[in-house]
């Protein structure tokens, strides 16, 4: 019998690998692979678009087996909000102060939406087919994370100059260098964190496998030097802290968050001498402040266009750095896409954030909001959920589909009836099925 269910086992462990695989890629078609701008628009616009087309053939081939195509959408609000967003950003390329830097960015965000639906939808397939929870959201992200960080603690003893970015005179160096912004790496890992935690505890015990994987995760984020990184990484733990296991778990969770403190404390302010950054956000209030001052009434309701800021190609800020980007997905919105815009994309988070209140399974929304919060913390000083093309973006699609899917934001109608308690020591009462 034993050796029955493991040969059922199988497929669906091949199936997870190979979604774990196309997610790994994917995350790295969003890093710089080249010295030469050419290759690098050559190499992530190739890899992005044979992913799709990956999945595209996956579909097609399941669908053949299950005569399905994917999940029920049950609060198609959130997904129809964001495509409204998108499609007043092809609107704006009639009045964008470039064209072709802002269908670029348009072209690469609507296919990393027709991605995150495929991948979502193609989740969906295998779960129904394999149920019992081998196909959340977190297990797939969680490895597909951790092999992208196993890339970099490679390449950070192979290729030193390539992989750390020297800062402050030299006297700083920020494991990200040329292939990626520190501080996306940091969200990125702050990520893997958020997905693993639910994973530590199985059938009522620790897996070290998994402690090891935070801590390595956790190491390599102090390497970034990601301040806004620590800040989400510490919200994170907190916040798993409050919602899960017992109260000695608690504690040791809250223990854990706070011991970083001062780790960090010197890591980031002490050690660079740099505290009087933290009080400019590194120079991003004064540039914030210039945008919102000169740039943003000059085109207050719809914008310079989509991922623009100014007439020019940088915005020759007054009292800190030139910046073509803001730093900010929602300021970048506003001055992209004017007042209008951001109307539009702060309603999509409303409703998103009003669906996922919605959702029954205490486990997914617990994790769905791990998740979240370091793309809100990135969303306030980097790219974020809005911004130029990122993965964050697409992290960000990914619950929004999960969020308004008829069975991946309600486990319990995969999971059954039976289940009062999750791996992670969550209680909730199941609800009865109709």
């Amino acid at each position: 019998m034993k050796q029955q269910q493991s040969w059922m086992r199988e497929p669906a462990k091949a199936f997870r690998m190979f979604l774990v695989v196309v997610l790994a890629l994917r995350i790295v078609s969003y890093f710089m692979l080249s010295d030469s701008l050419f290759m690098v628009q050559a190499i992530k616009s190739g890899l992005r678009l044979f992913l799709t087309v990956t999945l595209l053939v996956a579909i097609f081939l399941e669908s053949r087996r299950e005569h399905r195509f994917g999940d029920t959408i049950k609060h198609p609000m959130p997904i129809w909000l964001y495509a409204v967003y998108l499609i007043f950003g092809a609107a704006s390329l009639l009045w964008t102060s470039s064209f072709e830097d802002s269908v670029l960015q348009w072209l690469m965000d609507a296919e990393g939406f027709v991605f995150a639906w495929l991948f979502i939808h193609l989740l969906g397939m295998y779960r129904h087919r394999h149920p019992g929870g081998y196909f959340d959201l977190h297990k797939i992200i969680a490895p597909a994370v951790l092999l992208n960080g196993i890339g970099f603690l490679i390449g950070m003893y192979v290729d030193p100059d390539k992989f750390y970015r020297l800062t402050h005179g030299g006297a700083v160096s920020r494991l990200g260098g040329f292939i990626i912004n520190p501080n996306e790496l940091g969200m990125l890992l702050v990520i893997g964190v958020s997905c693993f935690l639910p994973l530590i505890v199985k059938e009522g015990k620790i897996r070290i496998s998994i402690i090891l994987y935070l801590l390595m995760l956790t190491q390599m984020l102090l390497l970034t030097g990601s301040r806004s990184s620590f800040i989400a990484l510490v919200a994170v733990l907190m916040v798993y802290a409050l919602h899960t296991g017992s109260k000695a778990q608690r504690t040791f969770m809250a223990a854990s968050a706070l011991a970083l403190v001062p780790v960090a404390g010197w890591s980031f302010f002490v050690k660079q001498d740099q505290m009087q950054e933290l009080f400019t956000f590194t120079g991003r209030l004064p540039f914030w402040k210039d945008l919102l001052t000169y740039n943003f009434p000059r085109e207050p309701w719809l914008g310079y266009g989509y991922m623009r800021i100014d007439y020019a190609d940088k915005f020759e800020s007054l009292n800190a750095y030139a910046g073509a980007m803001t730093h900010n997905t929602f300021m970048q919105v506003l001055l992209g896409l004017g007042l209008v815009g951001l109307s539009i994309v702060l309603l999509q988070l409303t409703v998103f954030l009003w669906t996922l209140r919605r959702v029954a399974d205490k486990k997914y929304r617990l994790t769905v909001w791990l998740i979240l919060i370091p793309l809100l913390v990135n969303s306030l000083t980097e790219f974020g959920i809005f911004g130029e093309t990122n993965y964050g973006i697409l992290f960000y699609l990914f619950l929004v589909f999960t969020a308004s899917s008829e069975t991946l934001a309600d486990h319990r109608r995969i999971r059954g009836a039976t289940n009062h308690e999750n791996h992670s020591g969550i209680s909730y009462r199941p609800a009865h099925l109709t």
